[in-house]
């Protein structure tokens, strides 16, 4: 099995999504129900949750993401990597994803990962893409659900990865991930991502490489600990300049 390898990173990042009260919705909506679980389960309440609702308002991040990352590679397998509802329950988001933008190669949804999505999920690409070939992870950051802390009128970060993964080598090699606190070898090396959300090891990454922090051998640890779960992802720079950064314009719609 030979190591995976990243070769591309397009993000999408919208820092004014506009998150709505819980307690707005009416008693008799689906997504009540699910405000009262998700109260229940992280200690919070109903009147502290806000929902990021499907109005158009919001840029589409993972379309965009995965728009901004181009066509080249749409042959390949699509692995959507995100957790919990979507904002409009009658729509599949990978079909939207996979007939938008025209993806031609197999897609999977991955999901229950939580705040890990950006990290473990690593351990499955890593036995799904055959030697030699590639895939592209889009790792979807758009909670519907937020709490109050979100910011002033409930303004909050959404935010997609799209990530192009080779089995065979690359600009950045992965060496391992995990659930969990990282291992005494992945806290060794040179460069430490900390975040709480899927995406925050990746925008990270993204303006550390584009800032020119990152130098041939170096070991990079994206370390996601959430409210619910802890993991980690160690990658090392192996042809720093090969990585092609990209950024998705969200003041636009696909």
């Amino acid at each position: 099995m030979a190591d995976l390898s990243i070769t591309a990173i397009a993000v999408a990042v919208c820092d004014e999504a506009f998150y709505r009260p819980a307690t707005l919705l009416d008693e008799g909506h689906e997504f009540r129900q699910l405000a009262h679980g998700l109260a229940q389960q992280t200690g919070t309440t109903l009147a502290a949750l806000r929902l990021l609702p499907a109005d158009g308002k919001t840029p589409d991040v993972s379309a965009l993401a995965l728009a901004a990352l181009g066509a080249e590679h749409r042959e390949e397998s699509l692995f959507l990597v995100r957790s919990g509802p979507l904002s409009d329950p009658y729509g599949a988001l990978l079909a939207r994803l996979v007939f938008e933008s025209g993806w031609a190669g197999e897609d999977v949804g991955i999901t229950h990962l939580d705040e890990l999505g950006g990290t473990v999920v690593f351990d499955l690409l890593r036995w799904a893409i055959p030697d030699g070939c590639g895939a592209t992870a889009l790792i979807c950051d758009d909670p519907l659900f937020a709490e109050d802390h979100v910011g002033e009128l409930g303004r909050s970060r959404v935010a997609a990865a799209a990530v192009r993964v080779r089995s065979a080598p690359g600009a950045l090699r992965v060496l391992g991930c995990g659930e969990g606190a990282p291992t005494a070898l992945a806290n060794r090396a040179e460069h430490r991502l900390p975040g709480s959300r899927p995406s925050d090891g990746w925008i990270a990454l993204r303006d550390a490489v584009a800032q020119h922090r990152i130098n041939d051998g170096d070991r990079v640890l994206i370390h996601t600990r959430g409210p619910m779960r802890e993991g980690w992802l160690l990658i090392e720079a192996v042809d720093i300049t090969g990585l092609q950064l990209l950024t998705a314009d969200t003041s636009r719609t696909v």
